[in-house]
């Protein structure tokens, strides 16, 4: 949950709590009149702090806040008024159980809001009374613990719906639809500031030729050791993408034509160290910049690819001789034979760097 949505829930909870206990009046006697009144009061002003708080500057532990002033004017309540107003820690309990689900953030705030429900007994020592708190105790604790539990799952399964819709289940890196977002972010962010950053496009050269010779298993992981080889050589703040079959893009926040050129160089270094059988891989890069290659994410990456052809034509003029891989051997069995990969399975990172492989 956002820090908006909590202090919003906040606010929701302290306001459905105060006019819950409107029908109070009308069964209580007329002796605690003003303090319900005073107690619906106090529940919508604390709603209204909520919805007032500069909740883009507070820190998330101001959150806090909220179920111990919660617990603490239901305790003032029932002291004030009757122990009907008990029903109020519910509110408290829910608020607990879906802002702080962990258990270690739950566990003590859980045990503030016990120890709140049993004050009464101090001073009370009617012995309905204590049965119900010995009622309404457990069932607060347990509607927090199943919200909990709830929360955190449905955040566990919203955080990988949300990196399966955003990322390449091939090589781990960001797919198409994360590319074009990325690069719509960037272009706004760096036309307040006036500033310029590139856009990087690369294709694996050959890769046809992998794919026919050794098998689209090989070309697959070949795929993913790119996208690997990537991620390591650009900069912590460079982002990477697959856009589909063999080519890979990257956006480099803050970087020139000149920074740009560098970072190509280190990715085709990087991208010669693979060898598929006795075949090397290497990459053609294209490059443009925002501004000045295009204002728009489809402008700059038409303007990249020209410089992606060019550079692949050029490869294509060269002399070139073909060497297939080992044969006799299906691609499985290659692969089982190479303990030396540095590939990853999607989701995982690179912990050494690389050196000269054979797929």
């Amino acid at each position: 949950m956002t820090l908006r949505g909590a202090w919003r829930l906040g606010a929701l909870l302290f306001v459905a709590g105060a006019v819950s206990t409107i029908p109070g009046t009308f069964v209580l006697d007329s002796d605690f009149e003003p303090w319900m009144y005073a107690v619906t009061g106090v529940g919508i002003l604390s709603g209204v702090a909520c919805l007032l708080v500069p909740w883009w500057r507070a820190s998330e532990r101001w959150l806090l806040l909220v179920p111990v002033v919660g617990a603490i004017e239901v305790a003032l309540s029932v002291a004030l008024t009757d122990f009907v107003f008990s029903h109020l820690y519910f509110f408290v309990g829910l608020y607990i159980g879906l802002v702080f689900p962990r258990p270690r953030q739950m566990a003590p705030l859980l045990a503030l809001l016990v120890v709140a429900l049993f004050v009464p007994s101090v001073y009370e020592s009617e012995p309905v009374e204590e049965a119900l708190l010995w009622a309404l105790a457990p069932g607060i604790v347990l509607t927090a613990i199943v919200v909990g539990r709830l929360t955190s799952g449905l955040e566990a399964s919203r955080e990988t719906y949300r990196r399966l819709s955003s990322e390449d289940g091939l090589t781990g890196v960001g797919n198409y639809r994360s590319l074009i977002e990325r690069l719509r972010h960037e272009t706004s962010r760096h036309h307040r500031h006036e500033r310029e950053f590139a856009v990087l496009t690369l294709d694996l050269d050959n890769f046809k030729t992998v794919n026919e010779t050794q098998g689209h298993l090989v070309g697959d992981l070949l795929l993913a050791l790119a996208g690997s080889m990537l991620d390591l050589k650009v900069r912590a703040e460079d982002a990477v993408f697959r856009q589909g079959g063999d080519e890979l893009s990257v956006i480099a926040p803050e970087a020139g034509r000149k920074q740009a050129e560098l970072l190509a160089g280190r990715i085709k270094a990087a991208i010669s160290l693979i060898n598929s059988g006795e075949l090397k891989v290497t990459a053609s890069v294209g490059c443009a910049v925002y501004p000045e290659d295009g204002l728009e994410a489809g402008e700059l990456l038409d303007a990249a690819d020209p410089a992606l052809l060019e550079r692949k034509r050029e490869i294509a003029s060269l002399p070139q001789r073909i060497l297939r891989g080992p044969q006799g051997r299906s691609p499985s069995e290659r692969l089982r034979s190479n303990r030396d990969w540095p590939w990853r399975p999607p989701g995982a990172r690179l912990t050494r760097a690389p050196r000269p492989l054979a797929i």
